[in-house]
């Protein structure tokens, strides 16, 4: 099953209406100073505006695997600007207990919207 939605336009600050944390990697060290498992830690909670761009349904073998492909418009923030940082890599959406992965940040304007593009996995037990 596929679900895709073309059409998209600028969110108005109004629709910025989900209450997102953002979260930022942070490389854990130990104390003999070796890296550790990174971790994610809560850098902010913003307004964003949201829309589900794609929904994928794919079974497999022993699970179903759904993937959300989601695009959210946030109000411009320096330390989510992709020209100053790999925002991929370093930083990540957490919403109503989900972590979105973010496979794209880009400015709209100059220092006003980014958008970002998230995907997010689900993977559940396929019925007998």
């Amino acid at each position: 099953m596929r679900y895709r939605r073309l059409a998209r336009a600028s969110a108005a600050a109004g629709a910025r209406d989900k209450w997102v944390t953002i979260q930022a990697l942070t490389e854990g060290e130990s104390d003999s100073g070796f890296p550790t498992e990174d971790e994610w830690a809560d850098l902010a909670t913003v307004a964003m505006a949201r829309e589900d761009l794609e929904a994928v349904e794919r079974a497999r073998t022993e699970q179903d695997l759904a993937l959300t492909t989601t695009s959210w418009q946030m109000a411009y923030r320096a330390d989510m600007d992709p020209e100053r940082i790999d925002v991929p890599k370093l930083r990540r959406l957490a919403y109503l207990g989900r972590h979105y992965d973010i496979l794209a940040a880009t400015p709209v304007g100059r220092h006003r919207v980014l958008e970002l593009l998230t995907e997010v996995h689900s993977q559940v037990e396929a019925a007998p």
